[in-house]
């Protein structure tokens, strides 16, 4: 699901980069597809191409700032859409609540990703250093520089990701070149853990990153290419960006990033002699009650919420393996309510006029 995510949002990409290319979702994310492919069957190890880590970084970056330049430049009058306002505190729902929790859930937990990452490090013991002095900071001004730069020029009435809010232009072009770039990088860095794992559980012996032997590259590439194919059915079984993030943060990341964990560390404790047991403190005990809770909440409440809305937008904007060219298509017959596109709706106007004209 998460590597299906990525391939849909590089579809996403490729097809605002051509936007006057009229070709449709699935094919898009086909094509995304057919790029990745020769870097994910080469990449066995998540430091084979190390360079991409810095590209991922900069392209992060320019998906998120281009957006913001561009409505600076233009200014929260000229941007935001008509009835949209900006409000120190908008009204709560428990839809709107448990959409926030699941976005910030799937943004902001790694717990899948740490034990490949710890067993590539030169120093292990450097990982908390990295990750709370570095990694998370990062991420959270990312996301605060996104979420309260979008809202204060677009205010409540932003959609999807804050690229998508832009006209059909060079800035759109080359945000939507940073997300592709950035969302392949990403694909790519998660599918070598997610593999490994497949591959190391079905045919340890091929596993091994540092084996040169054609058998163990086909062996890894058997895997790659299933889970390709697994991911672009899943970005066309639900391909709506932001609500594909929701169910996937509601769902199995409080699953595999909250709840497994505990519950490991719980049987860990039981099973442990009394000399090695860890000493926890009772504000430890009360802090992993509460995600604990927070997690069974997410995975019910959170996932019926979200199940709910991928299928009223299924009605509204077409069902799985459609063209779903919104946004896509700079024409008026699917991204009329674009911004940028009010000429839209002028010449529907005027065409209508001369069919009524006598």
């Amino acid at each position: 699901g998460l590597l299906g995510i990525y391939l849909l949002s590089a579809g996403k990409g490729l097809g605002m980069l051509f936007h006057t290319t009229e070709m449709c979702l699935p094919t898009w994310a086909a094509i995304a597809a057919c790029v990745l492919l020769p870097f994910a069957g080469t990449a066995r190890e998540m430091g084979t191409y190390q360079s991409l880590v810095w590209i991922n970084i900069i392209t992060l970056c320019g998906t998120v700032l281009i957006p913001l330049v561009y409505f600076v430049i233009e200014g929260a009058d000229a941007v935001r859409r008509e009835g949209s306002q900006m409000v120190m505190l908008a009204h709560l729902t428990p839809t709107g609540v448990l959409s926030g929790l699941s976005t910030f859930t799937f943004g902001m937990t790694s717990q899948f990703m740490l034990t490949e990452i710890i067993s590539e490090m030169k120093d292990p013991h450097e990982l908390p250093k990295a990750y709370v002095n570095i990694s998370a900071p990062f991420q959270l001004v990312a996301f605060m520089v996104a979420g309260l730069g979008g809202y204060y020029y677009l205010g409540d009435k932003l959609e999807g990701m804050i690229n998508e809010n832009l006209p059909f232009n060079a800035a759109l072009q080359a945000a939507a070149l940073c997300m592709l770039i950035h969302m392949l990088i990403s694909y790519l860095i998660k599918g070598v853990v997610f593999c490994r794992a497949v591959l190391t559980k079905a045919k340890q012996k091929y596993s091994s990153p540092d084996d040169p032997r054609k058998r163990s590259l086909a062996a890894w590439n058997a895997v790659v290419i299933p889970t390709l194919l697994c991911a672009w059915l899943f970005a066309n079984l639900v391909p709506f960006f932001g609500d594909a993030v929701d169910l996937l943060g509601a769902s199995f990341t409080p699953l595999s990033c909250w709840v497994m964990p505990i519950v490991m560390f719980l049987r860990y404790y039981v099973d442990a002699d009394e000399e090695e047991r860890p000493k926890v403190s009772i504000l430890e005990w009360i802090v992993m009650a509460a995600e604990m809770a927070l997690g069974l909440v997410l995975m019910v409440l959170g996932t019926k919420s979200s199940i709910e809305t991928i299928v009223s937008k299924w009605q509204v904007y077409g069902y799985p393996f459609e063209c779903h060219c919104q946004g896509l298509w700079s024409t008026c017959a699917c991204s009329a309510d674009h911004y940028g596109m009010d000429w839209c709706e002028i010449t529907a106007l005027a065409n209508a006029s001369l069919a009524n004209a006598p």
